[in-house]
């Protein structure tokens, strides 16, 4: 069947590489809504403590700021958050069709998708699809390891690639959250400190606008560590059926299936990443997963 070769192959056709040019726009577009939100609920609290403890406010005037701005920021982001769901949702929509053309495994019609037909990838594609560095990015999405697998076995080695590398990436998110977080209230709490504030000034000009961070960071590292957990539970999922078969094997295509579906899920739910974590972790992360990859198929010879 040469399964491996043909995912490889089909990965690369132009309607493929259209569907991870608007995933990845899709996502982007989330992500730069996702950067105004901590703008918003982390840059400008710090802002505002500047200007109010270095300018002429009074505590009632500089209250009031506190209190417009917690209620304001707290609209905005729940506003901005439903915007960001649909993107993901939408995004995670059509790589999942990416994944049903690559693997070709049947589609599951009660999963709760956004329709995705060709002019919503064109939609979304058209931008992006002479820019040829953003192609050279989503060509060859998969370890060229499988082309040495020639049953079905290929897409359960592609399920596992997608969640390492998604477990490993909401890791080092995690970590940034917890640092930015921090990082913010040891600005504010210094300030207090160097201003010398009282008990009440302190709880107006640093607690309070402290909380959309703190909230912020909460959410995201909550719905993250369910993601991480969810991965998890799907790698070991993975690897005890790796460990019951060989290289010749087929896995049940109904298996395949379930653990595609929590794979949609997982992205839907799960925050979106920063660029740059991406960026960072790439190489060394694809170096790992070819790595794991070959050691792994040398193992079920």
């Amino acid at each position: 069947m040469d399964n491996g070769k043909q995912i490889l192959l089909r990965q690369n056709q132009r309607g493929n590489i259209d569907k991870l040019l608007a995933q990845r726009l899709l996502y982007s577009q989330g992500k730069d809504l996702q950067y105004l939100l901590i703008i918003i609920t982390v840059v400008v609290p710090v802002i505002i403590s500047f200007v109010t403890n270095f300018t002429d406010f009074n505590l009632k005037e500089s209250m009031w700021i506190y209190v417009m701005y917690f209620f304001s920021a707290l609209l905005i982001e729940k506003i901005i958050e439903i915007v960001i769901k649909r993107k993901k949702k939408t995004a995670a929509s059509i790589q999942e069709k990416f994944d049903i053309d690559v693997y070709k495994i049947d589609e599951n019609q009660t999963l709760n998708t956004v329709f995705v037909d060709e002019d919503v990838v064109r939609k979304f594609s058209k931008r992006d699809q002479k820019n040829s560095k953003k192609v050279e990015k989503v060509e060859n999405w998969y370890s060229v390891e499988i082309e040495r697998i020639n049953t079905n076995l290929a897409i359960l080695f592609c399920q596992r690639m997608n969640i390492t590398y998604d477990q490993n990436i909401k890791k080092k998110y995690n970590l940034f959250l917890l640092i930015v977080a921090a990082t913010t209230f040891c600005i504010l709490f210094y300030v207090s400190l160097y201003m010398n504030f009282s008990l009440e000034k302190f709880i107006v000009q640093v607690l309070l606008p402290s909380i959309p961070i703190f909230n912020f960071a909460y959410k995201e590292i909550r719905i993250n560590l369910e993601s991480v957990d969810n991965l998890q539970k799907l790698r070991q999922i993975i690897e005890t059926k790796l460990n019951k078969v060989k290289l010749a094997d087929n896995i049940n295509p109904k298996d395949l299936r379930e653990i595609q579906d929590r794979i949609y899920l997982n992205r839907i739910l799960s925050p979106l990443i920063p660029d740059f974590i991406y960026k960072v972790m790439w190489t060394k992360l694809e170096d790992r997963m070819n790595y794991s990859v070959e050691k792994r198929i040398e193992n079920l010879r």
